[in-house]
């Protein structure tokens, strides 16, 4: 009776840790997509006609700028997967050549101007790393390993005008980075709260924002040769108004202009980061975070964010809101459009 237990046990412990769903309908992880700007969303994770990823719970998410039904995303526990079809079937994506799956994904970044270039950010065997494809994620090298288990790499970002340029973010608080692909890495600033986020000006690539854990945001406005702490210089204390930042994202059609999500609010600033103002949101940041945040590619007045199950989009530049229930009971950790179409939207649910 004892063995017996014992296989059932085994058995359920496969079901629930599993990477894939064997039963999808009852699983609300994975990745929603909208084809109608964000009035409706429908979940999409079928890998073939018995697995999925409707299980997964998604940390990262990226679309590739100029293949919008492309996109990777990255798991907590069941490793990498990419769509070529906007998400109507998934393949995984072996990122490394070890025999165990990768703890977690947390970053993904797909170069602008070559999306064959994809950077991730990963746990392998206990250890954070940078892996690097030229391929769009057949082959895989390593190219910046932590230096001891325990340290990982939180966040990438690759130059939009420059493929060499990377910046990378860790929960030791340094911010590394490259002029060379990932060949070769320097220590740009060291810290000590975890870099969970990086976004780039899409049009001053030596302006780039950096998310700190519970310590608001940093700043450089010279290619990462000095950075600027904004609670230090804004008159408001932004470190503390913030909270503790969850994202931080950049205007595609603005110059200047950037978005940091928050435990305390959506802030915007629209002058490279030297001023921000509140936008006023319907939920509640201090209840439910606002993590995923992103711009209409080709109207700015439309802003998307992402609320624990809730999805609000506004068209007026954040005067007014509409919200979708994004029909699961996670978290929407994670939000990408389509740059070619964006009536499409992808969302990527988390458990928390």
């Amino acid at each position: 009776m004892k063995n017996t237990k014992t296989i059932i046990i085994g058995i359920l412990s496969i079901l629930l840790f599993s990477g894939c769903s064997l039963v999808s309908n009852t699983a609300d992880g994975g990745v929603f997509r909208s084809d109608d700007g964000g009035k409706t969303f429908s979940q999409k994770v079928k890998i073939d006609d018995k697995t999925s990823i409707g299980s997964a719970n998604v940390l990262s998410l990226a679309v590739n700028p100029q293949n919008g039904n492309e996109a990777y995303v990255g798991t907590k526990t069941s490793g990498m997967f990419k769509t070529t079809d906007a998400g109507e079937t998934w393949q995984s994506v072996k990122i490394s050549q070890s025999a165990s799956t990768p703890q977690k994904i947390y970053s993904i970044a797909i170069d602008p101007k070559n999306p064959s270039l994809v950077y991730v950010a990963a746990i392998v065997d206990g250890r954070g790393l940078i892996l690097k494809s030229s391929d769009g994620g057949a082959n895989w090298g390593e190219t910046y390993p932590e230096p001891s288990d325990g340290s990982f790499v939180l966040a990438l970002a690759v130059d939009p005008s420059d493929s060499g340029k990377i910046f990378g973010g860790t929960t030791r608080g340094q911010i590394i980075f490259s002029e060379n692909g990932g060949e070769t890495w320097r220590a740009a600033h060291e810290g000590t709260s975890a870099i969970t986020k990086i976004a780039f000006d899409q049009f001053d690539s030596n302006l780039a924002y950096f998310a700190v854990n519970e310590n608001g945001l940093l700043r450089t406005k010279d290619g990462g040769k000095t950075f600027d702490n904004l609670g230090e210089k804004n008159v408001l204390n932004l470190s503390r108004q913030l909270g503790s930042p969850m994202s931080i994202i950049t205007d595609p059609n603005r110059e200047d202009w950037a978005y940091a999500g928050t435990s305390t609010g959506l802030f915007r600033s629209k002058n490279g980061g030297d001023d921000w103002e509140l936008v006023k949101v319907l939920n509640s940041p201090q209840e439910n975070a606002i993590r995923g945040i992103a711009v209409n590619p080709k109207n700015s007045e439309e802003i998307v964010y992402g609320a624990s199950q809730v999805f609000y989009k506004s068209v007026d530049g954040g005067e007014s809101w509409a919200t979708t229930q994004s029909g699961g009971s996670r978290v929407i950790e994670a939000v990408g459009y389509n740059r070619q179409d964006p009536s499409v939207i992808y969302i990527g649910m988390n458990s928390r």
